[in-house]
């Protein structure tokens, strides 16, 4: 009669064997970008369906010296944006047009487009077409925007 054995009492590789293998394995570094596209994959797994969350330290990417861009969410239906500015005090910004309607509310600081200053808790809407001035920040400033998808390339 044969004796049957499981494939834990197996063994497929002798040790001596796999230790000459690990001993020559060549190291190689891994792509830059992999952690943070492990980590996009983990959320988009364990995540709520149509549920959306990102956390404070996460995502912010440099636009400009003094000015960091966090993109929140794209809403392809309503063919709109909505993303985090934040300056350091004594930035400015460009003044720009809008594609569409453009909200923006402050969340922290002020800052000023020619004679208007908004600050913590301002709600601003330009509607589609308007051009604002060159934006300035003593404080340094913190801002929610949604604005059109062609509006603020880059972010």
């Amino acid at each position: 009669m044969s004796r049957r054995t499981s494939g834990l009492e197996k063994e497929l590789i002798t040790a001596a064997v796999m230790d000459e293998l690990l001993l020559n394995i060549i190291p190689i570094d891994p792509p830059p970008d992999l952690r943070s596209k492990i980590l996009d994959r983990i959320r988009s797994l364990s995540a709520q369906e149509g549920v959306l969350t990102t956390r404070h330290a996460e995502g912010w990417k440099t636009l400009a010296p003094g000015i960091e861009v966090k993109l929140l969410c794209v809403d392809l239906l309503a063919n709109t944006k909505s993303f985090l500015i934040r300056a350091e005090p004594g930035v400015s910004m460009p003044g720009h047009g809008h594609q569409g309607d453009e909200e923006c509310l402050v969340l922290e600081g002020e800052f000023s487009m020619g004679d208007l200053t908004l600050r913590a808790g301002d709600f601003h809407h330009a509607s589609k077409g308007v051009i604002h001035p060159v934006s300035t920040t003593r404080t340094g400033v913190l801002v929610h925007i949604r604005s059109h998808l062609q509006d603020y390339p880059g972010i």
